[in-house]
């Protein structure tokens, strides 16, 4: 069976990278997003390169969606192998001047929509094992106010991850988390070497629950 891996939020920086280097790799992945027409592009550019790929738009913040996006995805590779969490709203905005809907919507986004594919991954892997992956960010380790709702949001999911990486490791399920504590663009170096990261924590079965990129990026002088 091919292996496979869903990326739920792809977006043209990290989840375009990861479904490059999956795909060179020769996994199925499936991309996920709310942006049809965002899909339809990244689509276009991963056929263009050999990459077996499919999408499927869905909104990760609804959690029947999610499970119903999940088990396409699941249906469509003939089992999935793994499935990536990117999805984020990445507001340059303090707490105190945000709107009471975008402190809503962006909760919605950077930590309910991690827990809805979390949960509903378990429950599609139950005793077969599968790996979970997050793609979490250095605002979980070094907070500024200045992004308020993303930091927040990688801390809330850096936390659950370390937390349940034991309880799932008993039924064969692994869960890790990514630190990208870097800016990340399109088609980037930093965009390449965040999925060469994810790659490891997807294919190496006994990295831990989280790794840092870039390697040094929390060490003293």
């Amino acid at each position: 069976m091919t292996n496979s891996i869903m990326v739920i939020g792809a977006g043209p920086g990290i989840g375009q990278a990861v479904a490059e280097k999956f795909g060179r790799e020769g996994w199925h992945v499936v991309l996920t997003a709310r942006n049809a027409d965002r899909l339809a592009d990244m689509s276009a550019a991963l056929s263009g390169q050999g990459v077996n790929g499919s999408t499927l738009q869905a909104d990760a913040t609804d959690p029947v969606a999610l499970r119903k996006a999940i088990a396409e995805a699941n249906r469509i590779t003939g089992g999935l192998t793994a499935v990536l969490f990117n999805a984020a709203v990445v507001r340059e905005q303090d707490l105190f001047s945000m709107r009471d809907d975008e402190v809503t919507n962006d909760l919605a986004v950077n930590v309910a929509a991690g827990l809805h594919t979390i949960r509903a991954s378990v429950e599609l892997f139950g005793e077969r094992g599968g790996t979970i992956l997050v793609t979490g960010g250095g605002l979980a380790v070094s907070p500024h106010a200045g992004y308020a709702s993303l930091g927040l949001g990688k801390a809330a999911l850096r936390n659950v991850v370390e937390g349940l990486a034991g309880p799932l490791a008993e039924r064969g399920i692994r869960i890790a988390v990514a630190t990208i504590a870097t800016i990340v663009g399109p088609g980037s170096t930093e965009a390449r070497e965040a999925a060469d990261t994810i790659w490891t924590l997807a294919t190496d079965p006994i990295a831990g629950w989280e790794t840092v990129y870039p390697a040094n990026a929390y060490k003293e002088d």
